[in-house]
């Protein structure tokens, strides 16, 4: 656990014992193995807010996103709960601390973690704050007569946990416009399902789910004109190339007769 202070030498020493005292309180009996229990028997509600950074390409012929996303995860954890007048909050390495199982559903590789701080806040109220920057590779859907018009949602939830247990309560998107220019987002707005899963034998688990979808338009005349200016550099880069490595020969050639020719005189 992590604390930070600055003040008087008096004041320091108060701020020290409150730090131990705050640690007693909270973290001496703390078992990061079970999740929260809430007394009133209601599910643990996670706040969700996912932020589209950017989006980096948009593959049509595969109907796939690559996008770089800010996922962060807010609870209550009740037994990390302390009154103190000086310690407001702490940071806490993410692996010594309960965390849920909230994960990207509709991936289709396997997504690289940019950025995972060691450390996550916990409020003296219980509350904790976890934040990751992840890049996806995830699936886009459009119409047969509006190829151009593309949905591309990012699904997560819990793979563990039904809805009885942990509940996605607010859930936020968002994106950045500034970081997004190269591509026409219509839209980004959230959806939620339940699911029915199957569980233990002869057990059907709900489980909620929660997605930001993307909505995207490519201009396909353009996006045409595009590749086939693409492929014409492509190809003059490879024809001069081509052009460069036979003149190359060529005076390797001129240089090594001309060589032959001196040694026979």
């Amino acid at each position: 656990v992590i604390f930070s202070f600055s003040g008087t030498a008096g004041q320091q020493k108060s701020y020290i014992a409150e730090s131990a005292n705050v640690f007693t309180t909270a973290f001496l009996k703390y078992n990061m193995h079970f999740r929260p229990y809430n007394e009133s028997s209601n599910p643990l509600l996670i706040n969700v807010r996912l932020d589209v950074v950017k989006i980096l390409d948009v593959n049509i012929e595969d109907s796939r996103m690559t996008s770089i996303v800010d996922i962060r995860k807010q609870w209550v954890d009740g037994r990390l709960y302390w009154y103190s007048d000086l310690i407001k909050y702490v940071t806490v390495n993410s692996s010594e601390v309960w965390t849920p199982d909230v994960y990207f559903l509709n991936m289709e590789s396997q997504p690289e973690t940019l950025i995972n701080p060691r450390f996550l806040t916990i409020e003296s109220t219980g509350r904790v704050d976890w934040f990751q920057r992840i890049k996806l590779l995830t699936p886009c859907s459009s119409e047969p007569d509006t190829p151009g018009n593309l949905t591309c949602p990012v699904t997560f939830g819990s793979m563990q946990f039904p809805s009885s247990e942990l509940d996605l309560n607010n859930i936020e998107c968002d994106y950045n416009s500034e970081n997004n220019k190269r591509f026409n987002v219509t839209s980004v707005y959230k959806e939620e399902v339940m699911e029915d899963l199957p569980g233990a034998p002869f057990d059907i688990r709900t489980i909620k789910r929660g997605s930001c979808v993307v909505n995207l338009f490519i201009d396909m005349e353009a996006r045409k004109k595009e590749q086939e200016a693409s492929y014409k550099y492509s190809a003059q880069r490879s024809s001069m190339n081509s052009s460069s490595v036979n003149v190359i020969a060529s005076v390797f050639l001129t240089v090594m007769l001309s060589l032959t020719s001196m040694l026979r005189i």
